[in-house]
């Protein structure tokens, strides 16, 4: 009997350590609640921390995910979560089944259009599928290979509930401009969302049509290269004397990276510079020589060849390769305001067109700009220039057995392949630089010398009758925002590079009160400047030091 006893006692803890408590739908049926969200990919990995540790409870997570069939990337478009609702979400989420989606397919346009426009768009489907549809990825972990063939299978047509963004939705809600979300085709008619508005101009938080917007913190965005000019540039800068001659070859610790400054960025982003032969120093370890980037002493010190050179008109000349970003993503909208003022200004220069994706047109293109759907698939166009390959379809033009090697640059988040060492080893052949002489950490943010971040919103509607279960909808949207804006999830999902730490932060502005601290803390970061008026933030606006910031401000005097 005693040994029966002791069975009993620990049956309940053997079941708790195993996946008992896993939910899925062919096991468990279907959602007593279900959130469909959609928006941009910047902050991806937060949103599966926070579902992870505030929403579900331990151990009933099950996470589904699309497979791009391009790239081979798991979730970058579709993901969805079911999970047992944690103790902690109050009468109404806790102990229900809920099943929250997020879609990244289309960026962060996606996030607030069809909110405004209650347009139904393509979300993962997970209910109602039985266990043979998935193929597994993991425990508790699914996905699958979603394209034209099976699309109305695992996608379905309904409107997004929530939307999350990496900037603030004014700023994307331009028509006319390239911030404007424009639609992008569908998988199951493999055309471009039907009934697509044009003309949303603005965002009400008052009223009957009122939409409550909560902030999420900051994200630092980055500038990156191929890995061919990162180290070119290294070359040109040591011969130049803006970085040390004892600086090795193709290394990235933070001393170590190259730079360019805002004005170039702005050049490079605008199309106003074509090719690489306008790129020019003064060689002070060689008599004061002017020199361009394709000077033979400059390719021999960094180890590379000379890139493809553009044959249609006869010229020889090496083009530019500009990764911009797609219309309505929040990458994109970040680095026009912070480089080129667009579309703050009426006279502001505007991004560069993008370039049709045919061989002919990418040869004889000065320069070539093209704007990848996302921030996986901007890693994989610097891939595709850096290697010659055209896994992307964005690099057209044949150079022998292969396609064209480029130097490009692009424009993404900063918190992207972090397996490179600091010795220069590893990782995709890419690597960001300096801006204006400072590495995209969250240390550089915080104390005002690195200009390139913004932070982000979620968004819903405050009110809407004909959903019974709004009120739990929302319930769960703030709790899943405010965690996403707080210093503890960013410590726990932040990045660490091989020049410092980056990711996402709080901000001071914040009504929960964060505080920054002197000297920063890389574990509990705070920002102490915000692009936030009248309780909204604004990215096109210069960014001040918060007003609730005095204890916590180290600004850099040099």
């Amino acid at each position: 009997m005693k040994k029966l006893n002791t069975l009993a006692a620990m049956i309940p803890l053997l079941i708790g350590t195993q996946t008992a408590f896993a939910l899925t739908p062919w096991s468990n049926g279907s959602p007593n609640i279900t959130v469909y969200t959609s928006g941009g990919a910047a902050q991806d990995k937060a949103y599966g921390q926070v579902v992870s540790t505030t929403l579900a409870a331990p151990g009933s997570l099950d996470t589904f995910g699309d497979v791009d069939p391009a790239t081979g990337s798991v979730g970058s478009r579709w993901t969805a979560y079911y999970f047992t609702g944690n103790a902690n979400l109050g009468a109404g989420l806790a102990g229900k089944k809920i099943l929250l989606e997020k879609r990244s397919y289309g960026a962060a346009g996606y996030g607030v259009v069809p909110l405004l426009s209650n347009l139904p768009i393509e979300h993962l489907k997970v209910a109602g599928l039985p266990q043979s549809a998935w193929d597994a990825n993991g425990t508790q972990q699914w996905k699958k290979t979603i394209d034209a063939s099976n699309a109305s299978k695992y996608l379905l047509k309904t409107k997004s509930d929530g939307g999350f963004l990496g900037v603030d939705p004014s700023i994307l809600l331009k028509p006319g401009t390239e911030n404007y979300p424009l639609p992008v085709n569908e998988l199951t008619t493999g055309l471009p969302e039907a009934g697509w508005p044009l003309g949303i101009k603005q965002i009400t938080t008052t009223g009957d049509n009122a939409f409550t917007i909560v902030p999420t913190g900051g994200l630092v965005y980055g500038v990156a290269v191929t890995l061919d000019l990162y180290k070119v540039l290294q070359v040109a800068q040591i011969k130049a004397g803006s970085l040390s001659s004892s600086t090795v070859v193709g290394s990235y610790d933070e001393a170590s990276l190259p730079n360019l400054n805002r004005n170039v960025l702005a050049s490079l982003l605008a199309g106003k510079i074509g090719t690489w032969e306008q790129f020019k120093i003064i060689d002070k370890t060689d008599s004061n020589t002017v020199k361009t980037l394709l000077d033979s002493s400059i390719l021999t010190a960094a180890g590379v060849t000379a890139p493809y050179k553009e044959a249609t008109t006869g010229s020889n000349l090496t083009p530019v390769a500009v990764g911009r970003r797609n219309n309505g993503a929040a990458i994109g909208a970040v680095a026009y305001a912070k480089f080129l003022n667009y579309p703050a200004t009426s006279n502001a220069v505007a991004p560069a067109s993008k370039t049709a994706n045919s061989a002919v047109d990418e040869d004889a293109s000065l320069p070539i700009v093209k704007a990848a759907g996302g921030a996986s698939e901007t890693s994989n166009l610097l891939k595709d220039w850096q290697n010659g390959t055209n896994a992307t379809g964005f690099n057209n033009v044949p150079d022998g057995s292969a396609y064209a090697k480029r130097w490009g640059i692009a424009i993404n988040s900063a918190d992207r392949n972090s397996s490179v060492a600091a010795t220069g080893s590893g990782g995709d052949p890419w690597r960001y630089i300096r801006i204006d002489g400072y590495a995209p950490t969250l240390e550089n943010v915080a104390a005002g010398v690195y200009p390139h971040w913004a932070e982000g919103v979620v968004l819903y509607r405050t009110y809407k009758s004909g959903d019974p279960l709004w009120s739990l909808k929302i319930k769960l949207l703030k709790t899943f925002a405010d965690d996403l804006g707080s210093p503890s999830v960013a410590n726990a999902v932040n990045t660490t590079q091989a020049w410092g730490k980056t990711g996402i932060f709080a901000t001071t502005a914040d009504p929960r009160g964060f505080v920054a601290r002197v000297p920063f803390d890389n574990t509990n970061p705070v920002v102490p400047f915000t692009h936030k008026v009248s309780g909204l933030t604004h990215t096109e606006i210069v960014p001040v030091a918060d007003a609730a910031a005095t204890a916590g401000l180290a600004i850099q005097l040099k």
